[in-house]
């Protein structure tokens, strides 16, 4: 008898440092918070929307439009246009995208072009309002274009209530 006691006092002995050491640190230690610098912020993919293109499940149906094409300041006896595709990249969220890449990115940025759904028609009037108050001179250089990159963040965060554009891009910009 007393030998079965010291035989199950021995296996408890060995559950409870089977459980300090092996157990206790995966399971029911709190792990600490992960701290992320200002560069690791900055440097995470920031939400963008594109204007005149199509992203994800409406590109791969093949419905992507070819850009938009909008009106610019000209005489009506020859009036000028221009075809632009246009990303805007929006300021990092509150809980940033760490890690995200390729198609996780494209996922994240399609649902946030949709949580934008209701302010797209701001978004172009906007687009539209700035294009229409420039001339294809102006747009020609390159100084013109970084002024049309301003005010259209400019234009665009004042119809925004919520969300900011931080930067700008043109993947296509054509005038005629």
């Amino acid at each position: 008898m007393l030998k079965d006691k010291k035989i199950l006092a021995g296996g408890a002995v060995l559950f409870i440092a089977a459980f300090w050491f092996y157990i206790k640190p995966n399971y029911m230690d709190a792990k600490p918070a992960v701290v992320h610098t200002q560069a690791e912020i900055d440097a995470s993919p920031h939400p963008t929307v594109m204007l005149g293109k199509a992203v994800g499940a409406e590109a791969a149906k093949g419905n992507a439009p070819d850009g938009l094409v909008l009106n610019l300041k000209s005489p009506s006896t020859s009036p000028s246009y221009v075809k632009a595709i246009i990303a805007l990249e929006f300021e990092i969220p509150e809980k940033p995208w760490f890690g995200v890449t390729g198609d996780a990115l494209t996922a994240k940025d399609v649902v946030f072009t949709h949580e934008l759904d209701h302010e797209m028609p701001k978004i172009l009037d906007a687009v539209a309002t700035v294009f229409a108050s420039k001339t294809a001179d102006e747009i020609g250089t390159v100084d013109g274009r970084e002024q049309l990159k301003a005010d259209l963040i400019e234009a665009i965060n004042a119809v925004l209530p919520a969300e900011k554009v931080e930067s700008i891009y043109f993947e296509t910009l054509i005038t005629q």
